[in-house]
């Protein structure tokens, strides 16, 4: 019986340590997410907080595979995936809003709603292809609950900030710009890279600065590439825009 009773809890360690150390973007494994808010209209004020100044909304509680944090900021994301008539819109999470905490030393969780997406796969098998050919986010699965209420099936993909410069650029400093028009996207108002004028408040509406710096640099890389094609080469990796180009007509990414 001791002997029995020594392998039973040998495995259950074993079990329970392989579980604990799994990535939290490991594609073979789904994760559990559980919201808990305090306010009972928490969806109302999530879409007056995306409407307004894209603040966070305040969660009591959060559990990721059952281990908990207290006080999480939660918010709406998104764009064309986003609506305030929604039941499951696409969700981003920062463990550390109002305190110091992470999981697995990740503290900003973007969930995805899988927008016109029946199959709900497109996301997760689109990053999974496109890490064989350029840097890309890690993307799984996660299962997430409201106030114990299931929502459905998310993806869940890796933030693209400091930590992944680090990771695949060895450097987390640098100019970061995210292609995030507050106009209406048009014909002549796209995120394309395009010279407008030197002026670099004239970006200001298409173009959002994630870093302390960059304007006068991405002015100077429009400039190249409207006007200078000559030089393109020295300023982009054109074997990765290439291969993102032929990506997003093969995957029909019409989002990006």
């Amino acid at each position: 019986m001791r002997n029995y009773l020594f392998v039973l809890s040998y495995c259950f360690l074993f079990i329970h340590s392989r579980m604990s150390s799994q990535n939290f973007y490991d594609i073979n494994t789904i994760q559990k997410i559980e919201i808990t808010f305090q306010q009972l209209n928490w969806d109302y004020q999530l879409d007056t907080a995306k409407q307004g100044a894209d603040s966070y909304i305040l969660a009591s509680q959060l559990k990721i595979n059952g281990v908990a944090f207290d006080s999480v900021g939660v918010k709406f994301k998104g764009n064309s995936s986003y609506s305030p008539t929604n039941k499951k819109n696409p969700l981003h999470i920062e463990l550390d809003q109002y305190k110091d905490q992470s999981y697995q030393g990740i503290n900003d969780i973007k969930l995805g709603n899988n927008y016109k997406d029946p199959s709900l796969i497109r996301e997760v098998l689109g990053y999974d292809i496109l890490k064989n050919y350029m840097h890309c986010s890690q993307s799984n699965f996660a299962k997430v609950y409201i106030n114990g209420v299931y929502y459905g099936m998310y993806s869940n993909t890796e933030s693209v900030g400091k930590k992944f410069y680090a990771s695949h650029f060895n450097s987390s400093g640098g100019t970061a710009i995210k292609c995030n028009p507050i106009v209406n996207p048009s014909t002549n108002t796209k995120c394309n890279i395009k010279y407008i004028n030197n002026d670099s408040s004239s970006y200001f509406n298409f173009y959002e600065m994630k870093s302390d710096y960059g304007w006068n640099q991405l002015v100077a890389l429009c400039d190249t590439v409207s006007n200078y094609h000559n030089r393109i080469e020295a300023n982009l990796d054109m074997d990765r825009v290439i291969w993102m180009l032929d990506y997003n007509m093969v995957m029909g990414n019409h989002d990006s």
